[in-house]
């Protein structure tokens, strides 16, 4: 089985800022090796960010990300296992999103696990749309 987890967590960054460039490097580096895939959503003042692979991995990385001094007030908004993963063609995705993708999602109206299957359906979204362009 492969474990999932989505948090959010608020940005200590300025965006555009060059560490969300260097998350992102550090996650194409390291995430293949280590067997995890997902998605990393920024708003101006969040992250969303979604993970999926080896549960004893997730747990160790999840450690580091805690203590990343780039965000604060991390919490978990979902830790599930899967039988297949969403993101498998993605190291780590990432979307920055508008204002007006802001108001376009209504996942925003929603709570607790029906906003996280929200919010990983609309990264899910956003990583196909990505794929079809490329």
């Amino acid at each position: 089985m492969i474990r999932s987890l989505l948090y959010q967590s608020t940005a200590q960054t300025d965006f555009p800022s060059i560490e969300d460039h260097n998350i992102l490097e550090t996650a194409w580096r390291h995430n293949g090796e280590m067997g995890v895939t997902g998605y990393l959503l920024r708003s101006h003042t969040q992250y969303f960010q979604y993970l999926e692979g080896p549960g004893d991995v997730l747990a160790d990385l999840l450690d580091m990300i805690r203590k990343d001094p780039r965000h604060t007030n991390l919490h978990i908004l979902s830790d599930t296992t899967l039988s297949e993963r969403r993101f498998a063609k993605w190291g780590m995705g990432y979307h920055f999103l508008s204002e007006g993708e802001r108001d376009e999602f209504d996942g925003w109206l929603k709570e607790g696990s029906a906003f996280a299957t929200s919010m990983i359906d609309y990264m899910e979204k956003m990583a196909k749309q990505r794929e079809t362009r490329s």
